[in-house]
């Protein structure tokens, strides 16, 4: 059951991440930049968004305009 909601929060930041991208046309460095993450890094943590930080994540909702 807990995995199922993983994979489900998983899904979410994915598409949160996509938002952020397409609302501002941002590129996947020009976003790791807006947020204050190195670009390998924001590589790694778009394959596994379980692994971001909450500073992250608001960063990018707050780009996104999710609220």
């Amino acid at each position: 059951m807990a995995r199922s909601y993983y994979k489900q929060r998983e899904e979410e930041t994915k598409m949160l991440i996509y938002k952020a991208k397409t609302r501002n046309n941002l590129t996947d460095a020009q976003l790791a930049q807006k947020i204050g993450m190195p670009l390998n890094t924001f590589a790694k943590k778009k394959l596994h968004p379980g692994e971001l930080r909450l500073d992250f994540v608001w960063a990018i909702e707050k780009l996104a305009n999710v609220e």
